[in-house]
């Protein structure tokens, strides 16, 4: 994903720092451990570990530059929110880094839960009434340097809202403010697949999540065709 301004949405001030930013009210390591999500302080070091593992080949094969990812679930009747909040849980370990998960999945998820939308304005509204601070998209996550932009409400035309001009222009514009700022697009389920290879064509790397004895072989060949193969970075298997 180039860094370059998009143009019709202004960069605004680079002025402060990523070791500067904070959340309001964080989680707990108690609520954290309740929804599932990976902290420094997780008891459970082989998980976490995975994680840092997975953050360090993300980072190799982007040669340590920041970029934009895509995740998705390929089981059926499920969805990738934790792991989208895992990976850019992992990569705000370090204060030097933030990122970013932006909810393309309209069903109700963890996302959801851990956003408080005062203004109840999300991505597709923010797309079609063509609001310009992209800045107000960004709502504490309770993880510090985490932040997410919710999906808002199902649109009709959610599928051409997506491939819009302005979402490549707001994914730009969130990934260009920071260089160690990274972008975790949360994607539906591959079943939908229109909507997932539109949100893969504005992406530099697809996170695939499966879980363990849900899915047939061809149901994951046909989820891999989906994708262009350089852009393919690995499969999750999940157990629960």
């Amino acid at each position: 994903m180039s860094n370059s301004n998009p143009g019709n949405i202004p960069l605004s001030s680079r002025t402060h720092k990523i070791r500067d930013m904070h959340s309001e009210d964080l989680l707990s390591e108690q609520r954290m451990n309740e929804f599932g999500i990976v902290h420094p302080a997780l008891s459970n070091t082989k998980l976490l570990n995975i994680y840092r593992d997975i953050r360090n080949k993300l980072l190799n094969k982007s040669d340590f530059k920041n970029f934009v990812c895509l995740v998705t679930t390929v089981s059926e009747k499920r969805e990738s929110s934790l792991l989208s909040i895992n990976l850019g849980a992992v990569f705000a370990f370090d204060k030097a880094r933030s990122s970013i998960v932006i909810d393309c999945d309209t069903d109700k998820n963890l996302l959801d839960e851990l956003t408080v939308n005062d203004n109840n304005t999300g991505l597709i509204e923010f797309i079609e009434t063509e609001h310009e601070d992209v800045t107000t998209l960004l709502h504490d996550s309770g993880i510090e340097r985490l932040r997410i932009v919710p999906s808002g409400d199902l649109s009709e035309t959610r599928t051409e809202t997506l491939e819009s001009h302005r979402m490549r222009q707001i994914v730009l514009e969130l990934s260009s403010r920071y260089p160690d700022r990274y972008i975790f697009i949360n994607a539906p389920n591959t079943n939908l697949s229109s909507d997932v290879q539109i949100l893969a064509n504005i992406c530099d790397m697809v996170v695939l999540e499966l879980k363990l004895n849900t899915v047939v072989e061809a149901e994951i060949a046909k989820a891999l065709d989906m994708f262009d193969e350089e852009k393919l970075v690995g499969i999750v298997l999940t157990e629960s």
